[in-house]
């Protein structure tokens, strides 16, 4: 009984102590004037605003407290400020993130072009799960940042997440419509997963688009000659070789070709 009356007793002693010091600060507090928020925000907002400042300059000097104050009085005491202590510093989190979101909505992208910037140096590094955590930061900064979401396809095909890579691209797709580089990614992801359908369409359609790029004609006839389509294959070979006569790989078409056509002859 004597034990459980000192242990509340303690507990109130540090709970006073704490306030007392965001008391002494509270001119700090008032830093923040609710008149200086738009007239259009609305009273519930200004209140938020304040109460993040009072958590914010309380996780301050709650961890003054903590050492001038409350360690000396026990481990019992200890665990509960440690309790408070980590909420004040979740708050602190959330605070820093939404400053971060907010410099985003007002056009300051120089948060983004940072992180864009590190996360294309771990892509050359090859470090993917460093790059996928930058891009992730962008895209909860910027949700439509295009650049965001294609290298973060990138980094799943690279890293042999397939779905996620589909997932990717399939809503990049609807951000960018009839983009044939994200189109031609499809491709890929579809290739990538045996669906081979689904391979040469997208990757007929990337060419439709862009029809004079050599990559995606490059594509388009490699998922064509895995479905043995001859004729389809020699009219992709005769564009390729139009656009780009000098490409190293057209020899081997036309000797895969030319296999795929004497082995429809034997049957």
């Amino acid at each position: 009984m004597f034990w459980t009356i000192l242990f509340i007793i303690l507990f109130i002693a540090g709970v006073v102590c704490i306030a007392w010091l965001v008391y002494q600060k509270w001119t700090e507090l008032r830093l923040l004037d609710p008149a200086s928020v738009p007239v259009s925000a609305d009273k519930k907002k200004k209140q938020e605003l304040i109460r993040q400042r009072i958590e914010r300059t309380g996780r301050k000097y709650a961890i003054k407290a903590q050492k001038d104050v409350i360690k000396p009085l026990g481990g019992g005491l200890q665990t509960i400020f440690r309790i408070i202590a980590g909420k004040l510093t979740a708050a602190e989190r959330r605070y820093q993130q939404q400053k971060h979101q907010k410099a985003a909505l007002e056009g300051d992208l120089r948060i983004v072009d940072t992180l864009l910037e590190e996360a294309y140096k771990f892509i050359d590094e090859q470090i993917w799960d460093l790059a996928e955590k930058k891009l992730i930061q962008v895209i909860s900064l910027d949700a439509h940042n295009k650049d965001a979401y294609e290298h973060l396809g990138r980094v799943y095909l690279a890293n042999k997440d397939y779905e996620s890579a589909k997932e990717t691209f399939e809503y990049l797709n609807k951000l960018s419509v009839d983009d044939p580089s994200v189109i031609a990614s499809l491709g890929e992801v579809a290739e990538k997963l045996g669906d081979t359908e689904g391979c040469v369409a997208y990757f007929e359609k990337a060419v439709e688009l862009s029809p004079k790029n050599p990559k995606y004609l490059d594509f388009y006839l490699e998922s064509v000659i895995e479905t043995g389509d001859v004729h389809t294959a020699m009219n992709v070979l005769d564009k390729l070789i139009e656009v780009n006569p000098d490409n190293n790989k057209i020899h081997n078409f036309e000797v895969r070709i030319e296999d795929i056509r004497k082995k429809h002859k034997k049957k």
